[in-house]
């Protein structure tokens, strides 16, 4: 079997991975870079998912790192030589509250928010009813509202990335599954079904599963699976402009160019299989009539799953790990919007071990050892 010496291999290709292999390249012309992923195009997290990004949060990192991601998406086209575009669509996030708890989170939200000029606003109840009237007013005490958030075609991303990946001579392989990884003096070997690959440094970006890969080397890192399941109904009128957040539903809401309506409903829930379970439909159908009265009418076209990460505080990690020259980027269900960002922060540190980005502190491997765990204040509303 032939053995291959890469610079960077990058384990995992969905948003992460790809963004990060882009920005090494155009960081580093020459860098000999290898993306491999056991799936094909798209199979994986990146390509099951609400395709919303958003500015929306309470926390300074995570504003931020969407902050940026944001600014790439508007300009993406560009940036990737894509002309298509990746139907990018900035009709904003409306978050809603249906209890004084909530609405007392995103009040402090905003004020954060606002020291960073993201033009979030609030809204009483009936601004929310104004603006969606498809709403129920049953409990709604009111939400925010940005325009700028959005979604973007998850397909469109992936292929703009891939393409601008290969035009800078990242060799990006499908249907190569990383077996085991094992030290080789000062670099890395990793065992794939072709033969070894050798690299200088390596980053997984396999989201849940890098567990896996890490217990090869010794190392042990607190992800778990996170399995997710959406409803998709025919295509309908206008009902939903903005994409809905509902804080106590865990519900999230986007009505598609189309006019199909994807409703991703979360629920606690363990284990890796994408398939959606057969009591789905039932259990969150009440939710989203609650929530939503004004689409009890359109019919459900189908449902789909998918499997995301969860780490111990809800919260990305990003960084290099107990061994020197293997890092980790690990989504926590926040792939696709913080991807730019994170491809550029990742690209710095392994290319140049950059250290400087404050979001790397916070969000380094090591926290969950020294028990500095980071509280989201828009996640975990009951």
């Amino acid at each position: 079997m032939t053995k291959e010496k890469f610079d960077v291999l990058i384990i995992g290709a969905g948003a992460y991975g790809l963004s990060c292999a882009w920005w090494m390249a155009k960081r580093r012309s020459g860098a000999r870079i290898l993306v491999v992923d056991e799936g094909e195009f798209a199979s994986g997290a990146s390509g099951r998912n609400g395709a919303g990004f958003r500015m929306q949060w309470g926390l300074d990192l995570n504003i931020r790192l969407c902050q940026e991601s944001t600014r790439f998406f508007e300009t993406a086209a560009e940036q990737l030589e894509y002309p298509r575009g990746i139907e990018l669509k900035q009709d904003g996030y409306l978050v809603l509250a249906h209890s004084e708890k909530a609405l007392a989170a995103l009040k402090g939200s905003l004020e954060v928010q606002h020291r960073y000029g993201v033009p979030s606003e609030l809204l009483s109840a009936d601004d929310c009813l104004k603006m969606v009237p498809a709403l129920g007013r049953n409990r709604l005490v009111g939400g925010t509202f940005c325009g700028k958030d959005g979604t973007i075609s998850p397909f469109l991303l992936l292929d703009s990335l891939l393409k601008a990946c290969r035009r800078e001579k990242v060799d990006v392989r499908y249907g190569t599954r990383v077996e085991k990884l094992e030290r080789n003096g000062g670099g890395f070997r990793a065992l794939v079904q072709d033969g070894p690959i050798e690299a200088d440094k390596i980053l997984l970006c396999t989201d849940w599963a890098v567990p896996e890969l890490l217990a090869s080397l010794g190392l042990n890192l607190p992800v778990k699976s996170l399995p997710k399941e959406a409803i998709v109904t025919v295509p309908c009128t206008p009902r939903v402009k903005p994409i809905l957040i509902s804080l106590e539903h865990h519900i999230s809401v986007n009505q598609v160019n189309r006019g199909s309506i994807v409703f991703v409903v979360s629920r606690a829930r363990e284990g890796k299989e994408i398939a959606s379970t057969p009591d789905f439909l039932a259990f969150a159908s009440q939710k989203i009539i609650d929530l939503l009265p004004g689409v009890a009418d359109v019919p459900v076209l189908r449902t789909w799953g998918g499997v995301s990460s969860l780490t111990p505080d809800m919260q990305p990690i990003l960084g290099e790990t107990e061994i020197e020259g293997l890092y980790v980027a690990v989504s926590s269900f926040r792939g696709l919007m913080t991807s730019p960002a994170v491809g550029r922060i990742m690209s710095a540190l392994i290319l140049e071990n950059d250290t400087n980005d404050p979001v790397l502190t916070q969000l380094t491997p090591r926290r969950f050892k020294t028990g500095d765990l980071i509280v989201e204040p828009l996640l975990n509303q009951e």
